[in-house]
């Protein structure tokens, strides 16, 4: 460990940290630099506490306490959908680094940081400058002098500090699964015959010999601790041993501590039957049929909710019923999962992006839609050291949802030959600079700054993605009819052209590619205005008409003339 990075948090600052939060349900807390768990005392409650820590001899105190050890290095971590709340006190040279990372794997929740008041003082690097942003968007700054100087302080120090807190909201949260846990029995153990659907289902035998083993299990941890308190209370009629007598201690040796109340095995059996279902519920959420149907984002939600899920008993008919809800839910998830890749390809590089007129018939509601490039899209994040023989787990995990979208948009349910299978199997060739080939796309990969370059090889599935996003968020009129010479039609097919002359202000690009929470900024409705006449001038100085003629579609047959032809996107049912 690095002493001269190591400052002990004083009581009094921890105090305030944890009165900073503002959600006081605390589901699961992450300290990513637990040090002896100090920033967790205040807690109180150990049990659904996580922590990593660098320092291995800190370990057992940590365990001690009752707290998981998740993880040696808090930047190894990649996933962190299962906690509400974050609170960390960071190295300081390296806290903008941490902070960020942990804004990256929380899904959804709060984060409280202690910061060196130079991190965002002097925002002299791209991540510095990036930190600000997201506390200037999404939470608070508290700045702290002397705060190290406290009579309870460890180790005294002059620094002046910054209370961060960070609130943490889903781009997009799924409904539809909340209907899913609500529809569950909570106490029902009977089994009911079910007919899941086939297309999600995990085959019968594989659930019936997981709540087979559950069941098993129960039985046997039931057993073991009712025996264990018999074999207590029996040890105690007996009273000490020899040695006991002979070092005059008044509390027998207990070689197997076991409850010794009514209440205390009662304790003990809740404590084992809720960890059995934890195990259970997490073998189903994370089953290769779930993953199959699920996008990263969709799964990341569902095990934020996981609270909610294990408190179901672990029954065939529950099983099923889960899967069902996700079978019948398959609409929403695949708009979901489309929307989600959509968003991902656009938001990181203006490169790929085209904007067109939005379809609207409130105009003061008008906005621009947005498509993705037909002939190529860059995307960041797949960084690959020389030694490296794969791709980090995100990183797959982009990958593997892009090819679940466009097998879905394909009518299929995987690429014969995917991204996935590419980094596996051509992994020499792509480190070599090599265009390899997958279903939908050639891809070009350039290890050294982490992108990789998608050339899509089939137009009309890229077409479908563009235009159910668009459908999706009224960027595109429903029911479209023919009318080729729409100038909505001729502006939406031909927008690269007025793109070119279009030079976004670093406010407008953050907007249009946070859209989902962008609308929360104060500045927003400004932001997206100069967008907007931005646009129209770019429109109008090519001839393009910017104004449509909109009609209200409860007038009958006058909608006919405000709509124009649009590629069907794919018959998923079929």
């Amino acid at each position: 460990m690095d002493n001269l990075q190591y400052y002990p948090t004083p009581d009094t600052l921890i105090q305030k940290m944890w009165f900073t939060f503002k959600d006081r349900d605390f589901a699961r807390i992450l300290e990513p630099s637990a040090g002896d768990g100090r920033l967790l005392k205040f807690h109180g409650k150990f049990h659904d506490t996580d922590a990593c820590e660098i320092n291995m001899d800190l370990h057992p105190t940590l365990k001690d306490k009752g707290i998981q050890v998740v993880s040696l290095d808090f930047m190894d971590l990649q996933e962190g959908s299962m906690y509400s709340h974050i609170i960390m006190n960071p190295p300081f040279k390296d806290g903008a680094e941490h902070l960020l990372h942990a804004w990256d794997i929380l899904y959804s929740g709060e984060i409280v940081c202690l910061l060196n008041a130079e991190t965002l003082k002097n925002p002299f690097s791209q991540k510095r400058s990036l930190l600000n942003s997201l506390i200037e968007k999404h939470g608070s700054v508290e700045f702290l002098t002397d705060a190290f100087m406290t009579e309870d302080t460890e180790r005294k120090t002059e620094v002046e500090v910054a209370l961060v807190h960070l609130t943490k909201v889903p781009e997009q949260r799924h409904d539809f699964l909340d209907t899913i846990i609500d529809g569950l029995d909570r106490n029902e153990r009977e089994d009911v015959d079910y007919d899941p659907l086939q297309e999600l289902s995990i085959p019968t035998n594989v659930i019936q010999n997981a709540v087979k083993a559950f069941d098993c299990a129960w039985a046997a941890q039931k057993e073991a601790i009712i025996m264990e308190a018999r074999v207590s209370h029996y040890r105690r009629m007996l009273g000490k041993s020899l040695r006991e007598m002979q070092r005059e201690t008044s509390h027998p040796d207990d070689i197997n501590p076991a409850p010794k109340s009514k209440r205390g095995i009662h304790g003990a059996l809740n404590t084992a039957y809720e960890d059995l279902k934890d195990r259970g519920w997490s073998y189903v959420i994370r089953s290769t049929e779930v993953n199959k149907m699920t996008s990263t984002k969709v799964q990341q939600d569902l095990e934020s909710r996981f609270e909610s899920v294990k408190k179901m008993d672990f029954t065939v008919g529950n099983i099923y019923g889960f899967l069902q809800g996700l079978a019948m839910s398959k609409g929403d998830i695949q708009l979901d999962m489309a929307c989600e890749i959509f968003d991902q390809i656009t938001k990181y590089h203006s490169d790929n992006t085209v904007y067109y007129m939005g379809w609207k018939s409130n105009d003061k509601h008008r906005m621009a839609g947005m498509r993705i490039r037909a002939n190529r899209f860059i995307l960041p994040g797949f960084s690959m050291d020389s030694w490296q023989r794969s791709l980090g787990y995100y990183a797959r995990k982009i990958l593997e949802d892009i090819d679940k979208v466009f097998a879905m948009l394909d009518g299929k349910d995987c690429p014969r030959y995917g991204l996935i299978d590419a980094f596996e199997g051509q992994l020499s060739d792509l480190r070599g600079g090599q265009r390899v080939k997958t279903d939908y796309f050639d891809i070009r990969f350039y290890p050294g700054i982490g992108t990789i370059h998608f050339f899509p090889n089939n137009e009309k599935i890229m077409d479908r993605l563009n235009v159910m996003v668009g459908l999706r968020r009224q960027w595109i009129p429903e029911n479209a009819t023919p009318e080729q010479e729409n100038p909505f039609w001729k502006q939406y097919r031909e927008a690269e052209k007025f793109n070119k002359g279009l030079r976004l202000t670093r406010q407008e690009s953050w907007a249009l590619s946070n859209r989902e929470t962008a609308y929360r900024d104060d500045s927003y409705e400004e932001t997206m205005a100069s967008f907007h006449n931005n646009l129209v001038s770019s429109m109008e100085k090519l001839g393009y008409q910017s104004n449509f003629a909109l009609v209200d579609c409860s007038s009958g047959s006058a909608c006919h003339t405000a709509t124009m032809s649009l590629p069907k996107p794919v018959d998923l049912a079929s």
